[in-house]
């Protein structure tokens, strides 16, 4: 594992990083799936402020590694904490409710734009924490039109659904964002619209994301990455 730093990183605002805060922790953590180890002894913190960027071959456990933060795939060893929460079985619920996932599969059952918004924010996890009013903004950030909303899924493209699952996602009042490969699907200006909210999100209000990504465009925004 490499931990490097951007350049980009000199115009972030001073002292980001929260004071000490760590809303996300992991400890000598390990991951392997019988003989085939994905990652091992990883240590990462992202604390308040910070956009970090987790990159590599594919196989390398990009993935697994968001989905062992949330519980669905238990670490071989080592330990994470979530905005000071062990991870473990009483914890859990805790810990998803201050977490907002976009996963990388973008073809959740949906018959409108308004469905695919409400499958996120109606999720037990983060029913309490939908921002309806910060959606509207939030689409004019990620350059969609309002109307969108009404259309059918099936009329949406690939980049125009993953922005309105993003903008439901970004419209959560949790702290801590785990996304899949955002820009999977979009060009190098949504690319940057979704890298310019997310420094947003981070930078001025206080929230951290740790970003899975193959792509250089979303990654050279970032503040840290960390090669898998």
């Amino acid at each position: 594992m490499v931990n490097y730093s951007n350049s980009n990183s000199d115009r972030s605002l001073p002292n980001r990083e929260g004071g000490g805060r760590v809303f996300l922790s992991l400890s000598k953590a390990s991951l392997a799936f019988g003989d085939r180890q994905l990652f091992n002894n990883l240590d990462l913190t992202v604390a308040p402020g910070l956009l970090v960027g987790v990159t590599g071959e594919s196989g390398c456990g990009k993935t697994s590694l968001l989905r062992a933060i949330l519980g669905f795939v238990p670490l071989t060893s080592g330990s994470i904490e979530v905005c000071g929460l062990p991870l473990d079985a009483h914890h859990i619920h805790a810990i998803r409710q201050q977490t907002a996932y976009v996963p990388q599969e973008l073809q959740p059952p949906a018959e409108t734009g308004v469905d695919l918004v409400a499958l996120t924010h109606e999720l037990t996890a983060n029913q309490p924490h939908a921002k309806q009013e910060q959606l509207q903004t939030l689409l004019s950030q990620l350059g969609l039109e309002e109307s969108l909303l009404e259309l059918s899924a099936s009329k949406l493209s690939g980049g125009q659904r993953q922005r309105l699952l993003l903008a439901a996602a970004f419209s959560l009042s949790k702290p801590l964002l785990l996304l899949d490969e955002p820009s999977s699907a979009l060009d190098e200006d949504s690319t940057q619209r979704v890298a310019l909210t997310l420094l947003h999100a981070c930078h001025e209000h206080g929230r951290a994301a740790l970003v899975v990504s193959h792509d250089p465009v979303l990654l050279s925004f970032c503040d840290r990455v960390i090669q898998l």
